[in-house]
């Protein structure tokens, strides 16, 4: 017998412990509950551990940005090498941790349609003027948020690390292989507006 498909939510976090905790929050609130692979560069991110439901840590060694690459973005490949956790037959779902999932029943949704890959809309924050985005497969106008997608596919089409926008890359690659569905509703949006990508390092 095979097992029933799991809906795995990639997180990336480092040094936000707040918004962290909001992320969770909103996972925990989903009518059916999805498996959280948390991923933190960083082992001083503490407030990780006493996570009370199911989850994964995933701790990729950290790799400085190339400053002589264009837009080199090497945490990208965090959701690459983290896909090493996650077994084919079931979805994923990415979130960085200032982001927080919306509609109560998104990972029911993912797990009903069983689409290959299925991309709901993600409202941004204020500097945004609360934007909608994923109508489309667009520069500008898609997000890391947006998506699910079957694991074996993930496994299968990488995040680029390189020349910027990587997460319309990826989605962008998927909808030209696999069957693609739409959805309606805003699914997920931030917590806050940040000055820089992912979070308030501290190691660069």
């Amino acid at each position: 017998m095979n097992p029933v498909p799991r809906v795995y939510v990639m997180v990336r976090t480092h040094n936000r412990p707040e918004e962290f905790k909001c992320c969770m929050d909103s996972l925990r609130s989903q009518s059916v509950l999805p498996v959280p692979v948390i991923i933190s560069d960083d082992p001083a991110d503490r407030y990780i551990q006493p996570l009370e439901m199911e989850h994964l840590i995933f701790r990729p060694k950290y790799k400085k940005p190339r400053w002589w690459i264009r837009h080199h973005n090497p945490f990208e490949d965090y959701f690459n090498q983290a896909m090493s956790l996650i077994p084919d037959g079931n979805f994923v779902i990415y979130l960085d941790d200032d982001d927080k999932l919306i509609y109560p029943d998104w990972v029911r949704t993912i797990l009903e349609k069983k689409q290959d890959v299925l991309i709901g809309r993600f409202q941004l924050g204020k500097s945004h003027n609360y934007k909608v985005i994923g109508e489309r497969v667009k520069r500008g106008e898609i997000g890391t948020g947006c998506v699910a997608v079957r694991s074996e596919l993930a496994r299968r089409h990488k995040w680029i690390t390189w020349g910027g926008h990587g997460d319309c890359k990826f989605i962008r690659d998927l909808t030209r292989h696999y069957r693609t569905e739409f959805f309606p509703e805003i699914i997920a949006g931030v917590q806050s507006d940040l000055n820089h990508s992912w979070g308030r390092r501290k190691n660069y």
